[in-house]
């Protein structure tokens, strides 16, 4: 029988700036941070997994909300006040590490960017990884 299942590859980190790893990265209070694109070209699925590790700088009284930014159809992206899709909130605690995770459709996005908003109160080091995955040709 032919192998016909997803295919998945490692997790790897998504990039901003250019190719810094969004790797415990430190995001103030009301700031945000946008990953580079990241292209599905032959890409079967994709998941996200977001953590976000607030030290022990003082009670958190917001949360922190991850967007999926796509094209716009004019080559530039969606920002913050587009209608943008949701990918999760993480609820933010003094002293916590917190995680969330989500699915990107790859029949609804081609590429897409990442946006972090921090509306927690305090700010945390961000760490974000993809994962995706192929689907083999039947033989």
């Amino acid at each position: 029988m032919a192998d016909s299942g997803f295919n998945w590859g490692s997790w790897a980190f998504v990039d901003y700036s250019g190719g810094t790893d969004i790797d415990a990265i430190d995001v103030d209070d009301e700031a945000t941070l946008t990953s580079d694109e990241v292209s599905l070209d032959d890409v079967a699925a994709c998941e996200i997994s977001v953590e976000w590790v607030e030290g022990n700088d003082g009670a958190c009284d917001g949360d922190v909300y991850v967007y999926v930014l796509g094209e716009d159809g004019d080559g530039d992206y969606q920002d913050i006040d587009d209608n943008i899709m949701l990918g999760c909130v993480i609820d933010a605690t003094q002293n916590t590490t917190r995680q969330g995770r989500f699915a990107i459709d790859p029949g609804r996005f081609g590429s897409f960017k990442l946006l972090a908003d921090n509306d927690s109160g305090q700010d945390g080091d961000l760490s974000i990884w993809k994962r995706t995955a192929t689907i083999p040709a039947a033989s």
